[in-house]
C-alpha cells in the first residue's frame, strides 16, 4: 500500500484561494482563512510533533484570474517549487490550483512532475511520477476548467438580463455618478445615483462643447476653476472625449462597448479591449443628467469634425514614445496658415501650461535619437568583441556536465528498478541504493541550479545591433514612412524623457530656453 513519504512541515507549501464554488456571502480574507484552518487540521493529523508551516511558505491569493500568468502568488508558488527542499504542495483540491487552458494545465503538470513535488489535497495525494496519479490530477485540472468556462456562460447570461432590466452592471461609475444598490422585492440591483456638484460639472462640459468649445479648452476652463479632473489631477482633453460619447448621462445602460478580444500578435496571445459598434444599449433605473436636446446637439457637433485621412494619420516618427518630464506625452505641432506651412514643426508638452517646459523642433530631436542610436550601436559592437569570455565557456561547460550528471543518474534508476522487480534484489538494498541516487540527485538539481542563475544570460548582440542598425538606416532615410519609422523606433526604445527649462528672471520667463535634456532608454 502506498504511504505518504516522510516530511517536515519545511517542505511543505500551502496555497489558498478563493474560487467561484465557495459561498459569495463570504469575503476572500474569510474563505482563504477557514481552508487555511482545514489545511492547519490536517498537518496536526498527519505530521504530529512538528511545529505549524511556516509563514514564508504559505501562499495566499487575493486577487482573481482565470490563468496562472493573472495571479501572481500562484507564479511564486511555481517558482519556488525548483528547489529540492520544497517536496509537496497542500491546498484544499486540485482546481484551486488553477481553472486555465489546457496550455496552463500542462505548464503545470510538467513543472509538478518534473520536480517530484507531491500534490497534497484533503482526500488524495498525487504523485506525478505516477501515471495514473498525473491522469487523475489532468481530469481534475480539466473538469475545473470546464465549470469555469459553463459559469461565465451563465454570468454573463444573467449580466445581459440585468443591463436589459436596466441596472448598472460595471464596475467604477461615470464621472457624475455615483453607484448605489436599490431593492426591488427581494432582489438587489445596483444603479446610478447622481453626484449633485459633478453632475453641474457634466453639464458645463456639454453646453460648452455644444456652443462650439474645444475640448483643450474645456480643459483649460475646468483647470482655470480649480475642478479636479475624475482622477483628482488636471483635465486633459482626453477626459473630456470618452464623456461625450458616454449615453450614461442620458438615463441609458449598456454592455460590451469595450469587450475583451484575445488575438496572437508575434506568435502571443494578446487581450485587446477595442471599441464596439454593436454594443448593447437599454433604458436604465438611473435619472439622466444630460437632457436629450443637449445630447443631440453634442453629437451632431462632434459629427462636423473632418475625418483623419488615411494618409496622415501618422506623422510624428516619436509618436508612444516621447514623454515630457511631468509624465505628459509629447505631441507634434505645426503652425499652417492659408495652406502655408508658416513654422518648422515642433514637440510641445500637453500639459505645457501646467509644467512649462519649452518646446523644441522635430529635427533638434530627431539628432539626438540619431546619436543615441549611433552610440548603442557602438556599445554594442565592443559587447560582440569580449561576447566569448573564458569564464562565460566554462560556466556553460558546467552546467552541461550537470545535466549529463543528472541523465546519467536517471539511466541509473531505471537500471535498478529493472534489477529490483526482475532479478530480485533484496528491498533493503534496494532503498539504500535508491535513497543514495535520490539524495545525489537532489545535490547535482541545486548546483545545477545555482550553476543557472550564476550563469549570464545568452544575449544576441548581433540580432540587437541589426535592429539598432535598421532603426538607425530608417530614420535616416528623408523618404521613409513615419508609420515605419516609429514600428522600428519602438522595437529599439522603450521611452524617451524630454526636459528643457524656461529661463526665469524677476519670476518672467524669456528669451532663449536652456539646452535640451533627452533621455533615451534603450529596449536593446
Amino acid at each position: 500500500m502506498w504511504q505518504l513519504p516522510r516530511l517536515t512541515t519545511d517542505d511543505l507549501l500551502i496555497y489558498l484561494r478563493k474560487s467561484r464554488t465557495d459561498d459569495p456571502a463570504l469575503t476572500v480574507a474569510e474563505v482563504l482563512a477557514k481552508h487555511e484552518q482545514m489545511l492547519n487540521d490536517w498537518v496536526l493529523r498527519n505530521l504530529p510533533g512538528y511545529p505549524p508551516v511556516p509563514e514564508s511558505n504559505r501562499y495566499r491569493e487575493v486577487v482573481s484570474g482565470e490563468t496562472i500568468d493573472s495571479r501572481p502568488r500562484v507564479q511564486e508558488l511555481l517558482r519556488r517549487m525548483e528547489s529540492p527542499r520544497v517536496k509537496a504542495i497542500l491546498i484544499v483540491e486540485p482546481q484551486r490550483l488553477s481553472r486555465g487552458d489546457l496550455e496552463d494545465i500542462g505548464r503545470l503538470v510538467k513543472l509538478l512532475r518534473y520536480t517530484n513535488t507531491l500534490v497534497i489535497t484533503l482526500q488524495y495525494t498525487y504523485d506525478l511520477a505516477d501515471e495514473r496519479d498525473r491522469d487523475m490530477f489532468e481530469r481534475e485540472l480539466k473538469r475545473g476548467n470546464e465549470f469555469l468556462e459553463y459559469q461565465k456562460r451563465i454570468m454573463g447570461n444573467g449580466r445581459i438580463l440585468s443591463v436589459q432590466n436596466g441596472n448598472f452592471i460595471g464596475q467604477t461609475p461615470p464621472y457624475g455618478y455615483r453607484k448605489i444598490v436599490v431593492k426591488e422585492g427581494k432582489r438587489k440591483c445596483h444603479t446610478l445615483e447622481p453626484v449633485p456638484e459633478d453632475a453641474e460639472v457634466v453639464r458645463q462640459i456639454f453646453e460648452l462643447y455644444a456652443k462650439g468649445e474645444s475640448t483643450c479648452s474645456i480643459a483649460r476652463t475646468l483647470n482655470a476653476m480649480g475642478i479636479p479632473s475624475p482622477g483628482g489631477k488636471t483635465w486633459m482633453a482626453t477626459n473630456i472625449l470618452p464623456m461625450l460619447t458616454n449615453d450614461h448621462y442620458i438615463g441609458m445602460v449598456h454592455w460590451n462597448r469595450r469587450k475583451s478580444v484575445k488575438i496572437i500578435e508575434h506568435g502571443e496571445l494578446v487581450t485587446t479591449r477595442p471599441r464596439s459598434k454593436d454594443f448593447m444599449s437599454y433604458p436604465g433605473k438611473h435619472p439622466p443628467i444630460i437632457s436629450q436636446e443637449l445630447w443631440d446637439r453634442v453629437q451632431e457637433q462632434r459629427g462636423k469634425a473632418p475625418p483623419v485621412k488615411e494618409k496622415s494619420r501618422c506623422v510624428n516618427p516619436l509618436s508612444g514614445l516621447l514623454r515630457c518630464q511631468c509624465g505628459a506625452p509629447m505631441i507634434r505641432q505645426q503652425l499652417i496658415k492659408h495652406g502655408v506651412q508658416t513654422s518648422a514643426p515642433r514637440m510641445v508638452c500637453m500639459k505645457q501650461s501646467q509644467c512649462h517646459t519649452a518646446s523644441c523642433t522635430v529635427d533638434e530631436i530627431t539628432q539626438e535619437v540619431i546619436h543615441a542610436l549611433k552610440t548603442a550601436i557602438a556599445d554594442l559592437d565592443l559587447m560582440i568583441e569580449g561576447q566569448a569570455s573564458d569564464e562565460a565557456l566554462h560556466q556553460r561547460k558546467h552546467i552541461e556536465q550537470l545535466e549529463k550528471r543528472l541523465e546519467d543518474m536517471d539511466r541509473q534508476e531505471i537500471s535498478l528498478w529493472d534489477k529490483y522487480t526482475q532479478e530480485s534484489m533484496p528491498r533493503h538494498i534496494f532503498d539504500h541504493l535508491r535513497e543514495k541516487l535520490t539524495q545525489e540527485r537532489q545535490t547535482v538539481q541545486q548546483a545545477l541550479s545555482d550553476a543557472r542563475s550564476a550563469a549570464p544570460s545568452p544575449v544576441d548582440y548581433e540580432q540587437r545591433r541589426h535592429t539598432l542598425y535598421a532603426a538607425l538606416e530608417m530614420i535616416l532615410d528623408p523618404d521613409a514612412p513615419a508609420r515605419q519609422i516609429n514600428l522600428l523606433l519602438k522595437k529599439c526604445i522603450e521611452r524617451i524623457i524630454y526636459n528643457r527649462p524656461t529661463k526665469i528672471s524677476k519670476n518672467r520667463r524669456y528669451g532663449t530656453p536652456e539646452p535640451m535634456e533627452l533621455d533615451v532608454h534603450l529596449r536593446v
